[in-house]
């Protein structure tokens, strides 16, 4: 690791890092909803309500139905039916969350008050975002100017999630001010944009309707939008506040310590916060591509994987002796933190969620010429190899497992989830927001569980070994 660096920079409170907001905290929220299209005005044949909506990362949506039920919100639009979705109500300064849902290729987007844009688009593994990429403030337009457009703004970075899968927008959005003479004293204003709980904007100050508004004068109040003549998206849990936002007094001024992996792979082991739980064998694994995961040591167990920079690891050289936590800087995917790895007497097995320490031998790893580690750990009597590492480009990562002596019920837990969703033969959505490709020759046993669903895979039918992708 000595060929590698970190680097150190100043934080004061609007920093461009993930934290936890405050904003809303505890705060009375509005729900919109979708059972029926009463809460907006006059909507289009193209907007469909829904109870579910799955769909392939790998080819745009070709939508013959949708099942009954309400809760999703689906663009559905067609040559001849491509209508915007607008609310009967208006809005001022405005909490807003939604999750949304991008077809392959699509493009819309979030006009607050009508007239102001956060730009929706399929822009997945796209290293450097401009303006017109999801979570930019999209610029105006001058059609009398030589250079027309002018004033967009693009994400801090880029934190999208692939085609089909949910991702969570927030937005602070703050109006623009007026006198008692109805003139404009002060510009709209994005105070905070979150994408998959990211700040990718910050105190963005827009001086007037961006390109395809609704309306190009400005108000005080206006009503949201959906963009709906550009791309199919879906939408649920819809959700706005108008209270006053609490923002922390304090700023913070330390130095940051980042850790950015620059020509090869960076391997740090460290202690980490998951879900709540402190865990003290994590190795992480970040890479020159942007593509990371932490991996528990003593469990065998995949973490989590993130996309974006690597790791603040402020905590571990500022609190030395305290909680010296490693933290992930990109959207988090969580995983589950036990074995993954065990012998059932039967399918009504409960999977233990622990390994006790006198059954796991852990053998450290062995890094091929890439630099990219083979996790080595004897499981009681079965010695395992297992090799993460990334596939066409960054797109995934291939998770392979070697069995050295497997008894005759040695299963893999491949996911244990709330939801578990079938959307073509061995491709599966993971609580809508990571796929699981299996091998063509896998045949999972899907189960549930008191808090969801399991895929489980009987390593007697794998000869040993055997792959799985995971794809978000």
């Amino acid at each position: 690791m000595r060929y590698l660096k970190t680097y150190r920079i100043k934080l004061f409170f609007f920093c461009l890092v993930s934290f936890k907001m405050s904003v809303a905290q505890e705060e009375s929220y509005s729900y919109v909803p979708l059972d029926n299209m009463g809460f907006f005005d006059d909507p289009g044949r193209n907007w469909q309500i829904t109870s579910n909506f799955i769909s392939d990362f790998s080819k745009p949506w070709d939508i013959n139905k949708l099942d009954k039920g309400s809760g999703v919100l689906v663009n559905n639009l067609t040559k001849k039916h491509r209508s915007h979705l607008v609310t009967k109500k208006e809005f001022g300064d405005i909490y807003l969350e939604l999750e949304f849902m991008m077809d392959k290729g699509s493009n819309s987007g979030v006009y607050l008050q009508g007239r102001y844009e956060i730009q929706l688009l399929d822009s997945w593994r796209k290293v450097d975002p401009t303006f017109a990429d999801c979570g930019g403030v999209y610029q105006r337009w001058n059609t009398k100017a030589e250079v027309k457009g002018f004033e967009g703004v693009a994400p801090i970075e880029n934190a999208t999630r692939a085609p089909g899968l949910w991702q969570q927008l927030r937005i602070r959005f703050r109006a623009p001010r007026f006198n008692s003479d109805g003139k404009k004293i002060a510009n709209a204003r994005f105070e905070e944009v979150y994408l998959n709980g990211i700040l990718i904007q910050q105190q963005v100050e827009v001086s007037g309707p961006t390109r395809a508004a609704m309306f190009y004068d400005e108000m005080a109040t206006g009503p949201l939008m959906i963009q709906g003549d550009h791309g199919k998206l879906a939408i649920r849990n819809i959700k706005y506040s108008h209270s006053k936002f609490k923002v922390p007094k304090n700023t913070i001024n330390k130095e940051l310590v980042v850790i950015k992996p620059d020509s090869k792979p960076y391997l740090l082991r460290s202690f980490l916060d998951y879900k709540g739980e402190k865990l003290n064998y994590v190795v992480s694994m970040g890479t020159t591509e942007g593509v990371h995961y932490s991996y528990d040591v003593s469990q065998g167990a995949l973490l989590q994987v993130w996309r974006g920079r690597f790791m603040d690891v402020t905590d571990m050289w500022h609190r030395r002796g305290i909680a010296q936590l490693a933290q992930p800087l990109g959207s988090v995917i969580p995983f589950f933190k036990g074995p993954s790895l065990a012998s059932l007497s039967n399918m009504e097995s409960r999977w233990s969620e622990e390994v006790n320490f006198e059954d796991m031998e852990d053998r450290s790893y062995l890094l091929d010429k890439n630099g990219t580690p083979t996790f080595k750990y004897k499981l009681k009597d079965v010695n395992v190899s297992d090799k993460i590492e990334l596939e066409y480009g960054g797109r995934s990562l291939k998770r392979n497992l070697k069995i050295e002596n497997p008894p005759a019920n040695l299963y893999c837990r491949v996911v244990s989830a709330k939801e578990l969703e079938l959307v073509r033969k061995n491709l599966y959505r993971v609580n809508g927001i990571y796929y699981v490709q299996l091998n063509k020759n896998s045949n999972p046993i899907i189960r549930k569980t008191a808090t969801g669903k399991e895929m489980l895979l009987s390593l007697e039918k794998h000869e040993k070994s055997f792959t799985y992708s995971i794809i978000w």
